[in-house]
């Protein structure tokens, strides 16, 4: 087991082919690693966050890795961890003694909480490889949400369908305007932005043991993910829905575009605040987001999201703008002894 170092360049090259040969076994249809993001992503992250990551290497080899994320400002509880091992080289131990090594490490943070995922099938969709679910059910780790993951043919959608949508959402939406950024967000919208951001943690639907707590959000630190993001070369594109008399942000969409990837991206927040809704916001955030990844990658084919599974408001809303589920993600969780 290594630490992953940034500037060693065969090493890191192994690590992304090992993630990008896993991705293709599991998860078809799902965005491959881009090699530039993630060499960048080794180099910065939010002052928000920590950061490790280890591969695992036999006979020069790397088989193996996980990336740890350990939260700074809130949430100091938990670790996020995500762990893959080459199709070639499973049910030889390596995942176990990843994982155990990962567990070491987040207790030896003080983390108590150690919360990571797997997949599952779903109707409509190419099967993926159910064989993490077993793994990580032997180890102690226990199903606490359900998630579904949810990719948008951008070429398949009837832009006749979105207009009329968007018409239709605006004729519920009086008292409301909208406005849109690339990568920084105007000044007079950063203190509603990071109110919308900490609703994330808060407001959408979420397993009863599933232990994620509140989110401390300010200003400071939506402009450090900005520069992060801006500074790993990711697009940002983002629009927010502002009550005109009130000033009040009511809802927050983006979409990131990571470098190298010219046939994906992925949604990141959408929340409309709870005192907004039945306006149709979400609607209006969804394809005027939508519209604005086309001006600016007007080749980019797929968009991919995730709602929880209970989540019928913005599913619906997702199904109507063209997105179609690709898996069941299962959020696993264990406390640590």
């Amino acid at each position: 087991m290594l630490p992953i170092d940034p500037l060693d360049a065969d090493l890191v090259s192994a690590w992304i082919a090992m993630q990008n040969a896993a991705v293709a076994h599991d998860m078809p249809g799902d965005e491959t690693v881009s090699p530039a993001h993630q060499r960048l992503r080794l180099l910065l992250h939010p002052a928000s966050v920590a950061v490790e990551r280890y591969a695992a290497r036999v006979d020069g080899l790397v088989v193996g890795g996980y990336e740890l994320v350990l939260f700074l400002k809130d949430n100091q509880h938990l670790a996020n961890l995500e762990l893959q091992v080459h199709p070639e080289h499973r049910r030889r131990g390596v995942g176990s003694a990843l994982l155990a090594h990962a567990e070491a490490r987040a207790a030896a943070h003080g983390r108590d909480t150690v919360l990571t995922g797997v997949i599952d099938s779903v109707d409509g969709a190419a099967p993926v490889d159910h064989s993490g679910q077993a793994f990580a059910a032997a180890r102690g780790y226990k199903n606490v949400d359900n998630e579904i993951h949810r990719r948008n043919d951008l070429f398949a959608v009837e832009d006749d369908d979105l207009a009329r949508l968007y018409v239709e959402a605006w004729e519920k939406a009086a008292g409301y305007e909208l406005v849109q950024w690339v990568n920084h967000a105007p000044e007079d919208l950063v203190e509603g932005i990071a109110a919308m951001r900490a609703r994330m943690y808060t407001d959408p639907p979420m397993g009863e043991e599933l232990d994620i707590r509140p989110a401390v959000y300010d200003a400071e630190r939506v402009r450090d993910e900005e520069r992060v993001r801006a500074d790993r070369g990711e697009l940002q594109l983002a629009a927010a829905v502002r009550h005109v008399e009130s000033g009040e942000i009511a809802g927050l969409t983006d979409l990131l575009v990571w470098p190298g990837q010219e046939d994906h991206a992925g949604q990141n927040d959408t929340i409309v605040d709870p005192a907004h809704r039945g306006h149709r916001l979400g609607t209006i955030l969804k394809i005027a987001n939508q519209r604005l990844l086309r001006s600016y990658r007007p080749r980019l084919r797929y968009v991919h999201t995730w709602n929880a599974e209970v989540n019928s408001h913005m599913i619906a809303i997702n199904e109507a703008v063209g997105y179609r589920p690709l898996c069941r993600d299962i959020d696993v969780q264990k406390k640590l002894a």
